[in-house]
């Protein structure tokens, strides 16, 4: 995550919070948060992705992060896979607020 929303994720973190940002895609200017303390991990480019060591490092981190609540995704809504039409729809009306599921 880069751009303008960066900011917001930083204030919903709250202070002590922890950000994980994945992809860095948004060519706007990002401003950096000023919650101090903030822990920022950043995957920022696809090269990573090259790397079978790197990826399996970045899976277990997620992972455990995942497994232990450290981290909980926020989730917009879920669709099962015949609707992926209407969730394409859905993400086109605007920012969802949260990640769109596609369940199999």
């Amino acid at each position: 995550m880069s751009g303008p929303g960066l900011a917001d994720l930083a204030t919903a973190a709250g202070p002590r919070g922890t950000l994980v940002t994945v992809g860095w895609l948004d060519p706007r200017p990002a401003s950096m948060p000023m919650q101090a303390p903030l822990t920022i991990h950043r995957y920022m480019s696809f090269e990573h992705t090259l790397d079978p060591v790197v990826v399996r490092r970045m899976a277990a981190f997620l992972g455990a992060g995942l497994r232990t609540g450290a981290i909980v995704p926020t989730v917009d809504r879920t669709f099962t896979l015949e609707q992926a039409a209407e969730a394409h729809r859905h993400l086109e009306q605007g920012d969802p607020f949260g990640k769109i599921v596609l369940t199999v």
